[in-house]
């Protein structure tokens, strides 16, 4: 079956041996269908303005996506009146859920005073500030659009520092749209010059690559748990054995927290014990707006003051923009310890509640996940969705299987808690995905 956009769907994994699995798969996808006809209609209309109907691979899948209307706290709502439980919130980006009323607040009070200007502002000042208090070891602070954004200055600042032109980073491991930080995605390799790959959790990689490169190696950037496909967690003594690995080499670590900074109220910099160089920012710092951030130590990030003989330029018409860190400040005063316990309280429930349904069904499906943030992945996945969005297999089944049962996840099967869940949101989420569960479970039989 093609997408309507007309991408041509990967075969369905041991299609030919059953014709009760294809089936079964018509049925999920039938019933997708059936409750989301406009969305199918405006993605029609969509595919005649913008490549395949998307300007966003991430947010993908086939047959084609919802096209929702409204979010209200951990609820969205369609073009079609489906709501849905959201467990990605904008690729984890609200931490607070949709809608927040304290980010609203202060958004309307900066649209009152005007939304960006060339000098300073109170709130960015203000929002430099925090985010310092916020991350330990954090001297300096950088603003600027995204988190891809922030990235490449990490890296800019890294290969001006050492002098050096290669990064490192890691197979499938995600930095932004960034070609240098892209190496190791969607079927790209190493970039001559430019980037190396290793393999996440294998510090033998590593050693291999800093002993062929070592002199050429400028830093590190590493996301502390991997979030693109799958949700990988480090093994013990991984991250303190990278960052010793690059000392030892006069290389720097940079932190990609822009997912992971919802582990703990100084993000995965205090939740591991790191110290690292750099640490990127993004995601939802913002409040919803587009903002990114990079903090680090006063000897690195003052390259940029302008006051600085032979100081890098770094320009960008709204960073530090009055009205994303007057959203951004309140996002992260919001962002309490006790908010961090809850999500990830939540996120412990689902994710044993997930196993121990797979196991009843005799699913072979790999539950990961660390504090509010998880993933379900299936054995019999013959390509893994961030290599080829179009395919179906059983992941994308799932997924429609959970939004036909009012769960929206992202695609892969990844899913993320916010502030704005509560107990009966919880128990929503719970019911429909044990739901998909049950309905994949008849197609893989």
């Amino acid at each position: 079956m093609e997408a309507v956009i007309g991408v041509t769907a990967a075969p369905r994994p041991n299609a030919a041996r059953s014709g009760r699995i294809i089936g079964s798969a018509t049925e999920i996808e039938t019933a997708y269908r059936a409750r989301t006809k406009r969305s199918r209609a405006l993605m029609q209309r969509a595919a005649r303005s913008m490549p395949g109907g998307n300007t966003r691979t991430t947010s993908f899948h086939p047959p084609y996506p919802v096209v929702f209307e409204r979010g209200n706290g951990p609820w969205l709502r369609d073009v079609d009146g489906c709501r849905y439980i959201d467990l990605f919130n904008n690729g984890l980006s609200l931490i607070h859920g949709h809608a927040y009323r304290p980010i609203r607040q202060a958004m309307a009070r900066a649209l009152a005073i005007g939304t960006a200007w060339s000098g300073a502002n109170r709130a960015q000042i203000e929002f430099a500030e925090l985010l310092k208090r916020r991350i330990p070891g954090g001297q300096l602070v950088r603003f600027a659009n995204t988190g891809s954004e922030a990235a490449m200055l990490a890296v800019k600042i890294a290969r001006q520092i050492t002098q050096r032109p290669l990064i490192l980073k890691f197979e499938r491991a995600y930095h932004g749209s960034y070609p240098d930080l892209e190496a190791g995605l969607y079927g790209q390799g190493e970039m001559a010059d430019r980037t190396v790959l290793a393999r996440f959790n294998d510090i033998e990689s590593c050693k291999q690559i800093f002993a062929k490169h070592g002199a050429s190696i400028a830093a590190i950037i590493y996301e502390p748990v991997m979030f693109t496909g799958r949700v990988v967690t480090p093994v013990k003594g991984f991250l303190s054995s990278l960052q010793n690995l690059a000392r030892q080499h006069q290389a720097l670590t940079i932190l990609d927290d822009c997912l992971m900074l919802r582990l703990a109220k100084g993000g995965s910099t205090e939740k591991f014990g790191l110290h690292p160089d750099l640490v990127v920012l993004g995601k939802f710092i913002g409040g919803g707006t587009p903002v990114g951030a990079v903090v680090g130590r006063t000897d690195l990030m003052d390259i940029f003051n302008p006051v600085r003989p032979g100081a890098v330029f770094h320009g960008g018409s709204f960073n530090g923009n009055v009205l994303g860190c007057s959203a951004g400040l309140v996002t992260l005063k919001c962002l309490t310890a006790s908010a961090i316990h809850k999500m990830d309280r939540q996120g412990e429930i689902l994710r044993s509640r997930l196993r121990n349904k797979a196991a009843s069904l005799g699913l072979d499906v790999e539950v990961t996940g660390i504090g509010s943030i998880g993933g379900i992945a299936f054995a019999a996945d013959p390509v893994r969705h961030e290599d080829n969005p179009s395919a179906i297999g059983m992941s994308a089944l799932y997924l429609l299987a959970c939004l036909n049962a009012g769960v929206a996840l992202g695609p892969g099967g990844l899913f993320a808690f916010s502030t704005a869940v509560d107990e009966r949101a919880l128990m929503h989420a719970i019911t429909g995905m044990e739901q998909a569960l049950e309905e994949v479970a008849r197609f893989a039989k």
